[in-house]
């Protein structure tokens, strides 16, 4: 699965969303035909993630419809369950049902809450996609609150490249009430201050983040950061 996934972060860096869509399904078949639901389940959720990426609601669908039943009788350690769930919600948030993600992403913090220490990465990104959940909803006093907890939450990890996204989320939050406002445009540096750390270190994660970040710095009048990122990202792919 470690395989895989490294294959499928190279392909979606480069924007080749057909080869990378071939490539999860090609590997779900594999695992319906052996009858394994476990790895099923588990690929049915790589595919929701896939799909709100790159913006086909058909295709998340059927994944999700395939994936909520197995998740309902799987015997799951409740890490992996509480990650499904946060898949699940964020598909539904980003294809405009933030409301019907609002319960999965309360179930996957109670899981989080009581399987995870702080500083878990997890828990970030949980908060980080309910600010976004929240936003949507029109509720920016809840969404900021979700960021800040994200932010703290790397604490003791200030180079997670995952710090950078929380900040430019907080960034584009700010934004909103203000765009040319002090506090998106301290976020965002403190964003790039996690991508210009010479101690964080250049993978593919850095490289699938940079890439993910790069558009809001353009967004919000850093053009030349941005490229920056685009940069680095495709020196990262280059070298794999």
């Amino acid at each position: 699965m470690r395989e895989l996934t490294e294959k499928l972060d190279a392909l979606i860096g480069r924007s080749r969303w057909d080869e990378a869509e071939k490539l999860l399904l090609d590997a779900r078949d594999r695992a319906r035909e052996r009858r394994d639901e476990a790895l099923t389940l588990s690929l049915c959720s790589e595919l929701m993630g896939f799909y709100r990426m790159c913006g086909r609601e058909s295709g998340f669908r059927s994944a999700m419809e395939e994936a909520m039943p197995l998740l309902a009788k799987a015997r799951l350690d409740r890490r992996s369950r509480g990650t499904i769930l946060i898949n699940a919600a964020t598909g539904l948030a980003a294809f405009r049902r933030a409301e019907e993600a609002m319960p999965l992403y309360r179930e996957a913090e109670a899981i989080f809450h009581s399987v995870l220490r702080p500083g878990d990465p997890l828990l970030a990104a949980l908060y980080n996609n309910m600010s976004a959940a929240l936003r949507a909803l029109g509720d920016l006093a809840g969404a900021e609150r979700y960021l800040l907890r994200a932010e703290q939450n790397f604490r003791e990890t200030p180079r997670h490249p995952d710090l950078a996204t929380t900040r430019v989320n907080l960034a584009q939050l700010y934004a909103l009430e203000d765009p040319a406002g002090d506090r998106a445009r301290s976020a965002l540096d403190r964003a790039w201050e996690v991508f210009d750390d010479p101690e964080t270190v250049w993978d593919g994660y850095y490289a699938h983040t940079a890439l993910k970040c790069a558009g809001a710095f353009e967004e919000l009048g850093q053009s030349d950061r941005a490229a920056e990122l685009r940069e680095r990202a495709e020196l990262i792919y280059e070298g794999t």
